[in-house]
Formats: structure tokens, C-alpha cells, sequence
């Protein structure tokens, strides 16, 4: 109980250190997420500035897009808007087909050949096709007038298919979160080396996984094949730093959300290098950079001693953070 007192104020502690820095680099800026196969809602490391942020959630599958509620009077968010139709790359319609479990649900067919080596392939069954509208993501730029700052995309396979059709929102995202498969999941899909090529040259930066998923075939227990993950892309800070003042506060609270120190430092010193933005800015991005760094290398250095125990029995083991 003691051990768990104290995690809870050394949390609260760093919580509000951020906080405060962040709403000094922000301030009134507010970022567009569009949550692009938002069945599971937006991702938990959003939660802590849900008031920076104007929320699009895209979700075709009615069995899911059914749970996710929208009150405009008690929203955490900024703003929030639901989008009940597919992406892809281009406008017309498609066929969804609809598994057994609603967030397998694709356009691509279930790959059942890979599926059958793992526990419970029943899930990803073909239950019915339904037959839907479909949108570009630049149709909903157009559409909402807005330029999408984060762009999140799980949607089993046809992540490629709906960035191929978002060349114009590519243009002013500054960071995409994004599900990468290593395996054919679904027949023919794109798979992560094509996606990595295709944001490269959109001018995006791959950062680093902030998940890995990993199969085994008689448990689910994060070992096994690597077999998908979720991959952070993001524009460079040097990049960003030559950009307006809007865009580097936007760059700020981004890489803040990821945890991602390392690039807020690189961020500091190139605004020192390019004269954008105020020195108090600059400044705070600074130590909002030290503070976030010093807390993962602190982790690092838990997770090496604890290594180091563990590789007195399994001498190949190794640990390093993923946020």
C-alpha cells in the first residue's frame, strides 16, 4: 500500500510538471485527431489533454461505431465529431466484410491459411458482407475544413489504401499512428515495408513501434512471431522548426503524448538555431524535453537491473521501453 502511495504523488508530481509546461507551450492551439477505426475509442495516452483536442472518429461497422458516444454538452474534447462511413482511396463504395469479431472486420479478406495456426481463428469468420459508401480522407478534410494534425489508423490491412487517398492531407499532418502488419493477416494486403517507403516520401519520419504484437500458437502471451504493431511516423524537429509557431506547439504536445524526449531536445535546439519562436518557448520545450527524458532513462535503468536478474537464467533477454 505504501509502495503504491507513493508511485501515485512521484506520478502526480511529473503529471502536473508537464501539464503546466505544455499549457505554456500550447496554449490556445488545439489539435485535430481524426481516429480513423475508432471502435476502441481514441487511445488512452490522449486522455490527459483531451481539452487540446478536436476529435474525428471514423468507424463504418455499425456493430462498433454504435457504442462510441458523442455528447457535445459533456465532451472531455475540445470538439468531436463521428464519421460513419469507410475510407479509402477513392470515392465510391465498398465491400466490408463483417467477422465474428467486429474489429477484425476489413475490406480485405481474412487470411483463415495463417489465421488456422493460432488459437481461436473462428473470430476472424466472415459473418456477412455489407455493402458501403466510402470516402477519400481528403473528401473529409474538404468536408470538415479541417487539416488533420494527427492522423490514426487501424483498419486491418487498408491503412495504405486510405493513405493513398489522403495526398492532400499529407501535405499538413505532423504525426501518424499507425497498425503495420509483418504478416499476410488478410489476403493481399499492403504490409509494413510499403508503408514505411510511402511516408518516407510523403516526408514523414518513422520514430519508432510503440507496440509490437507478437503470436504464439497455443497462447497469446506477447512472444511468438512478430506479427503486427503500431508504428509512430512523425515529421523531423528540424523540420518542424522551420515551420510556423503553430505547428512547432502542435510538434510539442505530439511528441509530449508519445513520451518522445529525444525529440523535443532535438526540437529546442533547432528553434535556438532558427529564431521561430520566443526564447520562453524555447526554453520550455527544453525542459519539457529533460523532464520527459529523465523519467525514461530512470525506466531504462529499472528495466537493465531487472534484466540482468533475469539473464542469469535466459543469458540472451533484453529490455528496452515502448511507449
Amino acid at each position: 500500500m505504501i509502495k503504491n502511495e507513493i508511485k501515485k504523488i512521484a506520478t502526480s508530481k511529473f503529471d502536473k510538471v508537464v501539464a503546466k509546461l505544455i499549457n505554456e507551450i500550447v496554449g490556445a492551439e488545439n489539435i485535430s485527431l481524426l481516429d480513423v477505426g475508432a471502435a476502441n475509442g481514441v487511445y488512452d495516452r490522449w486522455t490527459a489533454v483531451q481539452k487540446y483536442i478536436d476529435y474525428f472518429a471514423v468507424e463504418p461497422d455499425l456493430r462498433s461505431s454504435g457504442e462510441l458516444t458523442f455528447s457535445e454538452s459533456n465532451s472531455p474534447y475540445n470538439s468531436q465529431t463521428l464519421i460513419k462511413r469507410a475510407l479509402w482511396h477513392s470515392k465510391g463504395e465498398v465491400t466490408l466484410n463483417l467477422c465474428r469479431k467486429p474489429m477484425a472486420s476489413s475490406v480485405y479478406t481474412p487470411n483463415k491459411e495463417f489465421y488456422n495456426l493460432f488459437q481461436d481463428p473462428e473470430r476472424n469468420d466472415i459473418v456477412n458482407k455489407v455493402k458501403i459508401e466510402c470516402l477519400t480522407l481528403d473528401d473529409v478534410r474538404d468536408q470538415t475544413g479541417k487539416s488533420f494534425d494527427v492522423i490514426k489508423l487501424d483498419i486491418q490491412g487498408a491503412e495504405l489504401d486510405v493513405l493513398k487517398g489522403a495526398t492532400k492531407s499529407l501535405t499538413s499532418v505532423i504525426a501518424i499512428d499507425i497498425e503495420v502488419e509483418f504478416c499476410e493477416l488478410y489476403l493481399d494486403q499492403p504490409l509494413f515495408d510499403q508503408i514505411f517507403t510511402y511516408l518516407r516520401q510523403a516526408g514523414l519520419e518513422f520514430i519508432d513501434f510503440t507496440y509490437i504484437y507478437r503470436w504464439s500458437p497455443d497462447q497469446f502471451n506477447g512472444v511468438g512471431q512478430a506479427t503486427f504493431a503500431d508504428a509512430l511516423f512523425m515529421l523531423s524537429p528540424e523540420k518542424v522548426a522551420e515551420s510556423n509557431a503553430s505547428c512547432v506547439a502542435k510538434f510539442a504536445l505530439i511528441a509530449a503524448v508519445y513520451e518522445r524526449g529525444d525529440l523535443l531536445l532535438r526540437l529546442a535546439t533547432a528553434l535556438n538555431n532558427s529564431n521561430k519562436i520566443g526564447k520562453e518557448k524555447v526554453t520550455a520545450i527544453k525542459s519539457l524535453g529533460e523532464i520527459i527524458s529523465a523519467r525514461n532513462d530512470r525506466t531504462q535503468r529499472q528495466l537493465n537491473r531487472v534484466t540482468k536478474i533475469i539473464r542469469l537464467f535466459h543469458p540472451r533477454v533484453r529490455a528496452h521501453i515502448l511507449h
